[in-house]
């Protein structure tokens, strides 16, 4: 199977979102945002109507410093994704993947790959993408846009059957 597609940087940043939708790091943020929004938010307010004070008042600097943080965690992330797009002329431009027994083939202009089964760790599928791992943290992606249902299921198929998923 070969497919040939160019990323753009919307793909990319997906791709990185996707990325990080599902590692470790996801678990701590979802802590973190229950933590704040069930027990230290009622908490205040609890606080504040038993001892009848303004306590809320006293707290809301936290808040939204708390808040403002994760927005700018975010709004960083994103635009250092939008940058490493932009300063990396590797990704930019046609890509051709070709899937076969042994692995899977890239080519772009500037350079190639080869990559057996073996090499790839795992595999995620995003909303519009599938990225292939060879380790942890480092990922190919494959933008699935303008691919139609039987590519996909034949590709899911493939993967399904060379990748091992961890457990």
């Amino acid at each position: 199977m070969e497919i040939t597609h160019q990323l753009n940087e919307k793909d990319f940043v997906e791709a990185y979102r996707t990325h990080c939708s599902r590692g470790p790091s996801r678990k701590w943020r979802t802590a973190i945002w229950v933590l704040f929004l069930v027990i230290f938010i009622p908490a205040i307010i609890f606080h504040a109507i038993a001892t009848n004070t303004s306590a809320v008042s006293a707290y809301l600097p936290l808040a939204i410093l708390a808040i403002a943080w994760f927005v700018v965690i975010r709004w960083f992330q994103l635009f250092n994704m939008r940058k490493q797009f932009r300063n990396q002329p590797g990704v930019q431009g046609p890509r051709t993947m070709t899937f076969d027994s042994d692995g899977t083939h890239l080519r772009w202009d500037g350079g190639s790959a080869d990559v057996a089964w073996k090499n790839y760790i795992r595999w995620v599928e995003g909303k519009n993408q599938i990225l292939f791992y060879t380790s942890p943290a480092c990922f190919n992606i494959l933008p699935t846009q303008g691919l139609d249902a039987e590519q996909i299921a034949e590709l899911r198929k493939m993967l399904s059957q060379n990748i091992q998923t961890p457990k």
